[in-house]
């Protein structure tokens, strides 16, 4: 047994330089960067991603769409993918959204990746149809208080982000709007706009044109800044309300076990792209806020994200299909 327990030692020795040298020569190939849906914010950022670390690693780094089952089928594909440095994941809220919704899941979210970097947040806006009797923040809630189950609201879905959101603001303001449930937050909007719901909480950058064209009101921005693309637009915070703040956040992954070393030299290229000036305008031109973290910040923001929505789940014995 001691000389099994002194082989296993040296073993462990001897691959050690082998895999320093590894993640020192990392990339040697192309990287894919898996995403979850192929449109709207995730895969914006994700084509952001792609081409900054293509330039900064020196190889391709090529889209992988893996669309479906509200983004689960994308992230178990890159749990479960080879820790090796080249299949990454882009992912939102609803990484910490799928194991309060899903209970029998075959990996685990929050501890089969590894947290990155944060990359980016959109701020969600509360928009409404015209022809809803109330014009500002305040006036929608009093009318919903005063007829309890009349006004509806659109979501893209029990699990989305948007959703919880939504959930969140109904019980700080104590009202009741009935939910109605689409593919996604944007065919609600599309909805909204038709006047077949009367409120949403959703993307600024999906919401913002229709606000502008006339096609909507919007009454507030759930997050801590005025957006230069609704100026006129006051926050939660401003209303009293900085509980409400819900940005739609955005952060790269790795599956468990990626090199130390890899984890951090995506890290810091993905700081470096962020902090550029060429990225905060292409990104806020679209009311899209660039951001980085260490991984540890990230990791914390996760657990915390996930324990807020949790509660919340609990707290309003919110129910999913």
């Amino acid at each position: 047994m001691k000389i099994l327990f002194m082989l296993g030692v040296l073993c462990s020795l001897l691959l050690q330089p082998i895999t320093h040298v590894l993640a020192q020569e990392y990339p040697t190939k192309p990287v894919k960067l898996v995403l979850p849906f192929p449109t709207g914010g995730t895969f914006f950022v994700g084509q952001l991603l792609a081409e900054g670390l293509s330039e900064s690693l020196g190889q391709p780094v090529v889209i992988e769409n893996k669309p479906g089952a509200g983004g689960l089928v994308a992230m178990e594909y890159a749990a479960k993918a080879a820790p090796d440095g080249y299949t990454l994941f882009v992912t939102s809220p609803t990484l910490t959204i799928t194991p309060i919704i899903k209970k029998n899941l075959k990996f685990d979210p929050l501890k089969d990746l590894m947290p990155i970097s944060m990359v980016a947040a959109i701020p969600n806006v509360m928009v409404v149809n015209p022809q809803v009797n109330a014009n500002t923040f305040n006036e929608f809630i009093q009318l919903a208080r005063n007829a309890p189950g009349k006004l509806t609201y659109g979501t893209g879905g029990p699990g989305a982000s948007n959703n919880f959101a939504t959930e969140q603001f109904l019980s700080i303001a104590k009202i009741k709007v009935l939910p109605i449930p689409y593919q996604s937050a944007s065919h609600a909007v599309t909805n909204l706009v038709g006047g077949q719901i009367d409120m949403v909480i959703g993307g600024l950058p999906t919401s913002a044109p229709l606000v502008v064209g006339k096609q909507l009101k919007a009454l507030a921005l759930f997050t801590t800044h005025r957006s230069p693309l609704l100026p006129d637009v006051p926050t939660v915070v401003e209303l009293g309300l900085p509980e409400l703040v819900t940005d739609t956040w955005y952060g790269l992954l790795a599956p468990k076990g990626t090199n130390p070393q890899i984890i951090e030299r995506l890290n810091r290229e993905i700081t470096k792209i962020m902090k550029t000036n060429e990225t905060k305008v292409r990104l806020e031109k679209q009311g899209v806020t660039p951001l980085w973290s260490s991984t540890a910040e990230f990791a914390d923001f996760i657990k915390n994200d996930y324990e807020k929505w949790s509660k919340l789940a609990s707290t309003n014995n919110m129910k999913f299909n």
